[in-house]
């Protein structure tokens, strides 16, 4: 019994270094691009976006959640918010995608897709906390839990907005196609 304890004990410390090694080589050596214009691996971003959903999740049991957050003064609150600080990665009905957008690397979620369903927890925490490697800034440091809240107020009822409730909403209206 002995011995096979200590040849398992073995070959996980073997395994174990012959991992580590290989993850030091590789990132030594450079082989994984970190240009955020290179499409990361299939699988490597499937794992990432699996890690995060994981935190994400583990963490939402801290949040309360506001009664009524379908109050309009909130979500007029958080249709200015979002104008200021969110558009110019997460875009809006109606408005091109901005450069800073088509750079990032995950692609910012479209917050206004149809039949799009984020809890309200869920939405705060992104908001308050960012999300590393992403472009996600965290706003926890610069907003009140309240701002955040009138935000998440918007974002949840975001999901099928026209561009003209968009523009009604955040004061952005699609800019006009060129002629010619």
């Amino acid at each position: 019994m002995a011995k096979s304890l200590t040849i398992v004990v073995i070959t996980l410390c073997c395994a174990a270094i012959v991992v580590g090694g290989g993850a030091w080589g590789a990132a030594y050596y450079g082989l994984f691009d970190v240009a955020a214009i290179v499409p990361d691996p299939p699988l490597f971003a499937k794992a990432m976006h699996y890690v995060s959903d994981r935190a994400v999740a583990v963490r939402l049991g801290e949040i309360k959640v506001p009664d009524r957050l379908d109050k309009p003064p909130l979500i007029q609150a958080g249709a200015v918010l979002f104008a200021q600080n969110c558009v110019t990665c997460h875009g809006g009905p109606g408005l091109a995608s901005t450069k800073v957008a088509q750079g990032l690397n995950p692609a910012p979620p479209d917050l206004f897709r149809s039949g799009r369903d984020a809890e309200p927890d869920e939405t705060f925490w992104f908001v308050k906390n960012g999300v590393k490697m992403t472009g996600m800034p965290g706003f926890g440091p610069t907003m009140t839990d309240a701002e955040i809240w009138s935000l998440t107020a918007f974002l949840h009822q975001a999901p099928g907005l026209t561009s003209a409730q968009f523009a009604q909403q955040t004061g952005l209206a699609a800019a006009p196609t060129p002629v010619g």
